[in-house]
């Protein structure tokens, strides 16, 4: 489907990064495909978890058409692991993926091999009723016995009736360390999956950008090293390797996901992709006006790709004229959000990163 100059960033169903994806222009759109994660809704007051999987059952049948309005009908990856029941990731594997066929999607599910088989059943029946295939989600632990790991894809292959020719491998270690060290570790581990080659794609996934940003200083520029993308970058051009993983990581976002800090207040602050770093310039919680002070900064700063670059520079540039203008009269507003600076921080990571990796050599 796609070789190593290609580009897997891995996102949650919210509305900042669907506004990301969906302001993506064409030429950069081929260069991704998305991995796209389900979360549950919210509680309300008084509800328990049977309320909450009823509200996302219903919420279910709507995905797909924001999910081809905001990317089209080109393939996306979609996983249902962070949802709370197995009947509820079954179905929605299921309804999401027919659903979006309809429409004209291609809606790859993407299973573990720790699923419950219902899980599996699902997905295998979408990939042969669509023709879609399935992505198989490996994480670290799956390697602590590569004999047993090599047996359980074997019985997979076999129980699923699909082929490694229909099936994405993707590789996932979620954080990775300072130095690196994860990083080789993993990689060198997969190079010895049996039949490398024959899969239909080979991706390998992981994250570095902080949990939070306490060690983060205000009025100081904070510069963190962007290792997942270093790692990538000198494992695939340092050695000789059977095959070479497509890149895949978590954007501005770190990559272990919890529940709990899901509708947490974050501070005001701007998270923008340098070439090999990220420049995090920190506000502080409902201190809006931050926002529009630092993007000042940041469109005068040299490493500032300007506001052809992509849509979130766009909007940073814009966001930094306004400044004056809310200086003068706070009551104008106009400040931008969490989910709006947020959006505009993704769109600008994957446009920089579809460009790194479509342009490697």
């Amino acid at each position: 489907m796609f070789d190593s100059k290609h580009y897997v960033p891995i996102l949650k169903w919210k509305r900042a990064e669907q506004g990301a994806l969906k302001a993506l222009a064409e030429e950069h759109k081929k260069h991704i495909t998305p991995l796209i994660q389900f979360v549950m809704p919210k509680y309300k007051p008084d509800e328990q978890l049977k309320d909450v999987v009823a509200r996302f059952e219903e919420q279910a049948s709507q995905i797909p058409k924001k999910l081809v309005e905001v990317w089209g009908t080109a393939p996306v990856f979609i996983d249902v692991s962070l949802l709370f029941t197995t009947p509820l990731k079954a179905k929605s594997i299921a309804v999401v993926s027919q659903i979006g066929r309809q429409l004209g999607g291609l809606f790859i599910p993407t299973i573990h091999l720790n699923d419950e088989q219902e899980i599996k059943n699902a997905a295998y029946s979408v990939a042969k009723e669509n023709e879609s295939g399935v992505c198989l989600r490996l994480i670290c632990s799956d390697f602590s016995d590569l004999a047993a790991l090599n047996q359980a894809i074997a019985e997979l292959i076999s129980s699923s009736g699909l082929k490694e020719k229909d099936i994405d491998l993707l590789v996932d270690i979620k954080e990775t360390e300072k130095y690196g060290d994860k990083y080789g570790k993993y990689s060198d581990l997969s190079q010895n999956i049996p039949n490398l080659s024959k899969w239909r794609t080979f991706i390998f996934a992981s994250g570095s950008f902080p949990k939070n940003l306490l060690e983060c200083k205000l009025d100081e520029e904070n510069l963190i090293p962007r290792i997942d993308w270093k790692s990538w970058k000198e494992y695939v051009s340092g050695k000789t390797i059977k095959r070479k993983p497509t890149f895949a990581d978590y954007t501005i976002q770190h990559p272990i996901y919890k529940e709990t800090s899901q509708f947490y207040h974050p501070t005001t602050s701007i998270k923008y992709t340098l070439k090999n770093k990220w420049l995090v310039m920190k506000g502080k919680k409902h201190r809006f006006e931050m926002y529009l002070a630092n993007a000042k900064l940041l469109s005068k700063d040299q490493r500032f790709y300007g506001e052809n670059f992509s849509y979130g520079d766009k909007y940073i540039a814009e966001k930094a004229q306004h400044y004056d203008v809310y200086a003068k009269n706070k009551k104008v507003g106009g400040t931008g959000s969490t989910e709006t600076w947020l959006r505009a921080g993704i769109n600008h990571h994957l446009v920089l990163v579809a460009r790194q990796v479509a342009n490697l050599s």
